[in-house]
């Protein structure tokens, strides 16, 4: 392979795509895989563009490539090119390889250490994103806001007229990268939320540098931090907030319309582990509430009503899911005398469904979780298991799923 971008014919794409989406789950993995591995994809892209709604629930380890490390943080603005227009407060997918490709030959040596240090390693890699994005981001900004258009920009199908807002916008955002990064690790703890004063000092930079890009920088911040959004209408109240206030309505209906793409919450929940799925729940959870403020018009309350509604469903489904395949499943494939390695998966499984559950309820109803968790319970107490499980697994995972209460019961019965 040259590194060349393949140059299909145009009315070759669609059936090309079309026989992609409906191959079977692993021949999409290697697809992808393969995509990923191109340095130049071009109208690869286009191919693995209808897969996006598969890839969600397939989740496949996709790589640490330089362009996902640099626009990581921009990922709630990234849309398909098709849904993007001049002036939206979002970035077409296609832009994204022509500006890494700029930043990274620009930086020369220090891109070079970089992609040496995340080789072999995928976006689940989150604390190595944060260590080297937080030097990353900053040098990106810089090297977009003073660089001239790239010679790649032709194969985005964008025009040259966009470049220069986009990369500006971009400039901003990504200068505002790492303390955003710094706000969410600590907000994590618990311990600390965010200061409305670091809120309001992001805000104001993003606003005297690029003020197209206020709404981009509101929707970053509510993504990741959805308390945010009663701290930022509580500081911009009266006539003097009236353009903020704009933005933010605007950056709340570009998260909105993001989710309510037919994979929008889905691809959310179903990436990455149950812990990384319970987070997002989390996330869209709490952005879902701060948003159904008092003031805010009827259309949009039963948006938010409807999209909790698909975030209880999908809750649901990943937890079955997740039950079936990383519990269930593997308890009925183990034989005699299991390795100590798959009573840890077994274990670890439980207590992953546990932080899920933990985190959907509060979403929804939690009489599927009862119901589901206590089935789950029964099965590993059942006869059929005394041949696989030790008494003391048996204990512990009864416990996870069910509570120290139940595996006491367990406990007190005859063996």
């Amino acid at each position: 392979m040259t590194g060349e971008p393949i140059q299909p014919r145009d009315s070759a794409v669609p059936t090309l795509a079309g026989v992609i989406a409906g191959a079977p789950d692993p021949t999409i993995a290697r697809i992808v895989a393969l995509v990923d591995a191109m340095t130049r994809r071009g109208p690869a892209d286009l191919l693995i563009e209808p897969l996006r709604q598969r890839l969600a629930t397939l989740r496949p380890p996709r790589p640490l490539r330089f362009g996902r490390l640099m626009f990581c943080p921009l990922d709630p603005l990234i849309v398909p090119r098709a849904r993007w227009r001049p002036g939206q407060p979002a970035i077409p997918r296609t832009a994204l390889m022509a500006m890494a490709e700029q930043v990274r030959l620009t930086m020369g040596a220090p891109a070079t250490s970089i992609e040496t240090r995340i080789a072999g390693r995928t976006t689940a890699d989150v604390e190595l994103i944060s260590r080297l994005g937080r030097s990353l981001w900053p040098a990106a900004a810089g090297i977009l806001a003073g660089t001239p258009i790239p010679q790649t920009w032709d194969a985005t199908g964008l025009g040259d007229v966009n470049y220069r807002p986009l990369a500006d916008a971009v400039a901003a955002l990504l200068a505002q990268a790492a303390t955003i990064d710094t706000l969410c690790t600590e907000a994590a703890t618990g311990l600390l939320p965010p200061p409305p004063e670091a809120i309001n000092t992001v805000i104001g930079r993003v606003a005297r540098v690029n003020p197209a890009a206020l709404p981009m920088i509101i929707a970053v911040l509510l993504d990741r931090l959805p308390q945010a959004a009663e701290l930022l209408a509580a500081a911009h109240t009266g006539p003097d907030g009236a353009h903020t206030r704009t933005a933010i309505d605007e950056a709340t209906d570009l998260l909105l319309r993001n989710l309510d793409q037919h994979d929008g919450t889905e691809a959310r929940i179903a990436t990455g582990t149950l812990a990384d799925a319970a987070a997002a729940a989390s996330r869209i959870a709490a952005l879902l509430k701060h948003l159904d403020t008092p003031n805010a018009r009827p259309r949009r309350r039963d948006r938010l009503r409807a999209l909790r509604q698909r975030l209880d469903a999908e809750c649901k489904a990943r937890f079955a899911a997740a039950l079936e395949n990383e519990l269930l499943a593997p308890l009925q494939r183990m034989g005699i005398a299991p390795a100590p390695a798959e009573i840890t998966a077994l274990e670890a499984a439980a207590r992953g469904l546990r932080v899920l559950e933990t985190t959907a309820r509060a979403v929804g109803s939690g009489a599927t979780y009862d119901l589901l968790l206590g089935n789950a319970a029964e099965a590993i107490k059942g006869s059929a298991m005394r041949n696989r499980l030790s008494r003391a697994d048996q204990l512990r995972l009864v416990e996870i799923l069910s509570g120290s209460d139940a595996a006491l019961a367990m406990l007190v019965q005859p063996a």
